[in-house]
């Protein structure tokens, strides 16, 4: 009876240790996803508010990537651009980020997520409704202070092609 109530209490410990290391696991997880997902978040803030300097500030001086409105990729130098335009011309902007997925490789974070972007020009003009993007940006941490080193934007609507 007593090596029956051992092996249970052993087998019960050793459950609770195992359960108790996973919500370690996934809690830091999620604390990484978070803290990364917050970048994203600042993104957007920084465009909403026009600011084209602290929207630089999170992309990595050698970056290279593909933005929605551009036919070629482009780097740091020319990546701000829209913002300054959204500032100067006093576009309203607004968005709606639905995460896709993060996933982690060390110090570098992919991160996939959707939004539709809706410009109201000065003279009243409203673009963008109905169109949903799609976005990845890859996250690299250099010291504590996350940068994007490259990502992309398109169209969320899979392209249908014909088969032959």
């Amino acid at each position: 009876m007593k090596i029956i109530n051992l092996r249970s209490s052993a087998l019960f410990g050793t459950a609770v240790i195992l359960s108790s290391l996973f919500a370690i696991v996934v809690s830091s997880v999620s604390a990484q996803e978070d803290e990364v997902w917050q970048m994203e978040e600042n993104y957007w803030k920084y465009v909403k508010a026009g600011d084209a300097e602290k929207y630089r500030s999170l992309w990595n001086d050698e970056f290279v990537g593909w933005p929605c409105s551009m036919s070629h990729p482009a780097r740091k130098a020319n990546i701000g651009d829209w913002v300054v335009r959204i500032r100067d011309e006093k576009i309203q902007v607004s968005y709606d980020l639905n995460r896709e997925a993060v996933q982690y490789f060390g110090d570098v974070a992919v991160v996939h997520y959707t939004t539709p972007i809706i410009y109201r020009l000065s003279d009243g003009t409203v673009t963008g409704e109905g169109q949903l993007l799609k976005f990845t940006h890859t996250w690299k941490k250099f010291g504590d202070q996350w940068q994007i080193i490259t990502g992309m934007c398109a169209a969320a609507n899979p392209v249908v092609r014909v088969r032959r």
